[in-house]
């Protein structure tokens, strides 16, 4: 990512005339990523997109058109509940489990999502709550496992499984979906660890596997990641994997797995003021030969990347009105520039700021309202 892609990026936001703090898509990178994922993922596992990491309806629509996908990987009662409405075909995987509350009030809501949603069960209890909402609701809901394959957040163990999944198929109101097994943990760890931690999540994913019916034949088998979905072979025990993130690429997946993809994804914010040489407060008899500068807005999840040179003040501290970033003495910035920096994640972030800013071309060229947190 060049010095002059961002100029361009940032004049292109300011001929449009951006105003206040926005999230930006690039299309360009976003098709290039794409089509990358979909070369690295083997032949025979299936695509899941992680919505939450990409929450923007007409977002979905543009990856989904190039990104084959078996469904979404859905994490809250809102968004669930606004594609619900708006697709009637997808399928969703949970994914993490939802407080009873929430499958309640979007069963009673919308009684079709018993069809086309993967509720995620954790524990027995959760197992028990679920059950008991299914029997209530008269509503057969489709359960699926999470097992706990070496990320210990939570999930049922290998050896729980066969139990539960006796439960679930003896059970009027419940039909078992398949098994979710995350392990963004291997992404993360040191050299020394990982290969012995890659074997010890492979075998206990397929312990909880081998825990099912028919060995899972016609579920869904779940893994992976943004950092780990291309390390899965064809013929390896799960049957799709997960990823969302990498599409955009905020910081916190800039990885060796990743290399090859570009950032898509910025947070854009007009600069407010500029003070070439401004005096440390308290200490305005000495000189200093640096730019400070000031935007609107601030405190985002993310790392200043424009205008080159500038990062965030020591001295001023984050801000959430007028972040104050430090740069160079002979910068050219000046008021009504718009400063980007690349956000450290997308969840939460793109549907920070309302529409989401679309373009191509190095041109806007759309504004895409947003899903709900």
């Amino acid at each position: 990512m060049t010095a002059e892609y961002l100029q361009n990026l940032s004049a292109a936001l300011r001929d449009y005339g951006v105003d206040k703090p926005v999230a930006v898509v690039d299309l360009d990178r976003l098709d290039a990523n794409c089509s990358l994922a979909v070369g690295l993922v083997a032949p025979g596992l299936a695509s899941r997109l992680v919505a939450k990491s990409l929450p923007c309806l007409p977002l979905l629509d543009h990856i989904r058109a190039k990104v084959p996908a078996s469904g979404l990987m859905t994490f809250s009662e809102p968004m669930l509940s606004a594609l619900l409405d708006a697709e009637p075909d997808t399928d969703h995987l949970i994914g993490k489990p939802l407080p009873i509350s929430s499958a309640a009030r979007v069963l009673k809501k919308n009684p079709t999502a018993a069809e086309r949603v993967q509720w995620l069960i954790d524990t027995a209890e959760n197992l028990d709550a679920y059950l008991g909402l299914a029997q209530a609701l008269n509503l057969r809901l489709r359960l699926s496992l999470e097992v706990d394959i070496g990320l210990h957040r939570g999930g049922l163990r290998p050896e729980d499984i066969p139990q539960i999944a006796q439960r679930i198929g003896s059970h009027p109101y419940a039909t078992l979906a398949g098994v979710m097994g995350y392990e963004a943990h291997l992404a993360k760890l040191p050299h020394v660890l990982k290969s012995r931690a890659m074997r010890s999540s492979a075998n206990a994913f397929q312990r909880a596997i081998a825990g099912l019916p028919n060995a899972g034949e016609g579920l869904c088998l779940n893994t992976g990641g943004s950092l780990t979905f291309q390390s899965y072979a064809a013929g390896s025990a799960a049957n799709e994997v997960a990823f969302g993130s990498v599409l955009v690429k905020p910081t916190d997946f800039d990885h060796p797995t990743t290399a090859a993809f570009q950032p898509a994804a910025f947070i854009a914010s007009p600069i407010l003021k500029v003070m070439q040489g401004n005096a440390l407060p308290g200490l305005d008899f000495l000189p200093r030969r640096k730019t400070d500068l000031a935007i609107f807005g601030g405190h985002f999840l993310g790392q200043p990347v424009s205008p080159d040179g500038f990062s965030y003040s020591s001295i001023f501290g984050r801000s959430s009105n007028q972040e104050v970033w430090t740069g160079p003495l002979d910068s050219s910035v000046k008021p009504g520039d718009i400063a980007l920096l690349r956000p450290t994640q997308s969840e939460a972030v793109l549907n920070q700021f309302g529409p989401l800013l679309v373009l191509k071309g190095g041109q806007v060229v759309d504004e895409w309202q947003c899903l709900p947190n």
